[in-house]
């Protein structure tokens, strides 16, 4: 789960650094520009969202190493 967490972390920043970029844009009067940034705009939010779904819909199961080094050698020893 850690990784979704990260990505959309990064994703957000990424859509902050745009956002200001479109400020300031505006604030100097140019649109040609923000004209370039509204698409990459619109992309980081969809993968915000992408992401927020797929972690919404797989469960997070949290499994100690020990319990996987154990269920290897149990699976070793039934061969």
């Amino acid at each position: 789960m850690s990784n979704y967490k990260d990505a959309r972390l990064v994703l957000i920043k990424s859509r902050d650094e745009i956002l200001r970029e479109l400020a300031v844009c505006g604030q100097a009067g140019g649109t040609g520009r923000a004209a370039a940034y509204a698409p990459q705009l619109v992309s980081i939010q969809g993968a915000i969202e992408a992401l927020d779904r797929i972690s919404a819909a797989s469960p997070v199961v949290l499994v100690s190493q020990a319990d996987r080094m154990a269920s290897v050698r149990a699976a070793k020893a039934a061969q």
